[in-house]
């Protein structure tokens, strides 16, 4: 009987034993439910035709990976062969290597010295002060930086948002949606710098006011609008990704390992994460200079 294209129902199957299992974000979840719904055949298709099909549709190492990883993860729960595509999937890590590397030779020259952006930083105010802060010190990404102003933590079993208080002399964070809460669990963080309690005083926030709202005071939920938000206010609209790999390299540079580790922890991101990929010291053209080392 020939397998037919009802890949909404497999992933849903599917999104449904996980979400027992595990504990998986709903930034996850939707990721797999768009991959698996935007094929034009279906899952479970013979591996050769399953190949061809991925082949011809995409080019790009990385997404092509992406869709592998999704399809092998539904044909192992249909009890489906998959040594063929994982062999595929295996074949293409060179790519995808030598794919980031020229993206961080690129991407290296373009961007700015950290000693300008730590001046930038020093000459901003308010929110921008506060958000740039955040992300070169701590590494937030966007999602982290979502943050409620409030003059006491809620009771922990009721914490699923980002706060932030003034808790004696200093700043309290406490951080509860982000994108590897799975694994990093609730994080929280205190700030002792000056210029960013006074900063954080200066607009005169009331208990539960959001940082980046909407213009009625609500929070904002949809994830593009508040990025486009984010984006606006940090410096030169770099966004926290770039300004993130800046802050990396002039940590590796220095040998500043302590502070590598402590910018890992306060973003839930392992230090070989950072290496692979927000590492610009690892392009091309710095192959050289890592001999040298």
């Amino acid at each position: 009987m020939p397998k037919v294209n009802n890949n909404s129902d497999l992933i849903n199957e599917y999104l449904e034993k996980i979400k027992k299992e595990k504990s998986v974000s709903e930034g996850t979840l939707k990721t797999y439910k768009n991959i698996g719904e935007s094929l034009p055949f279906s899952l479970l298709t013979s591996q050769p035709v399953l190949i061809k099909k991925l082949k011809d549709l995409y080019s790009n190492a990385n997404t092509l990976q992406l869709y592998l990883n999704m399809i092998i993860l539904v044909r192992r729960f249909k009890d489906q062969d998959t040594d063929k595509l994982i062999k595929l999937r295996n074949s293409l890590k060179d790519d995808i290597i030598k794919s980031r590397k020229k993206n961080l030779d690129e991407l290296d020259e373009k961007l700015p010295s950290y000693d300008y952006i730590m001046n930038e930083l020093n000459n901003s105010s308010k929110l921008r002060y506060i958000l740039n802060y955040l992300i070169l010190n701590h590494g937030f990404r966007n999602s982290s930086v979502n943050l409620k102003f409030v003059k006491s933590l809620p009771p922990l079993e009721d914490r699923d948002e980002n706060y932030i208080m003034i808790k004696g002399k200093d700043i309290l964070l406490n951080i509860n949606d982000y994108k590897t809460k799975a694994s990093y669990g609730t994080k929280e963080i205190r700030i002792k710098d000056e210029k960013f309690k006074n900063e954080l005083k200066s607009l005169n926030l009331k208990n539960n006011d959001y940082l980046f709202a909407k213009r009625n005071g609500d929070k904002i939920i949809n994830v593009s609008t508040f990025n486009d938000k984010i984006i606006n206010h940090t410096i030169d609209r770099l966004g926290q990704n770039k300004l993130f790999k800046i802050v990396i390299k002039k940590l590796l540079t220095d040998k500043s390992f302590d502070k590598l580790d402590q910018i890992s922890k306060d973003r839930g991101t392992s230090i070989d994460v950072l290496l692979k990929s927000y590492n610009l010291h690892a392009g091309n053209g710095n192959k050289e200079k890592e001999k040298e080392d």
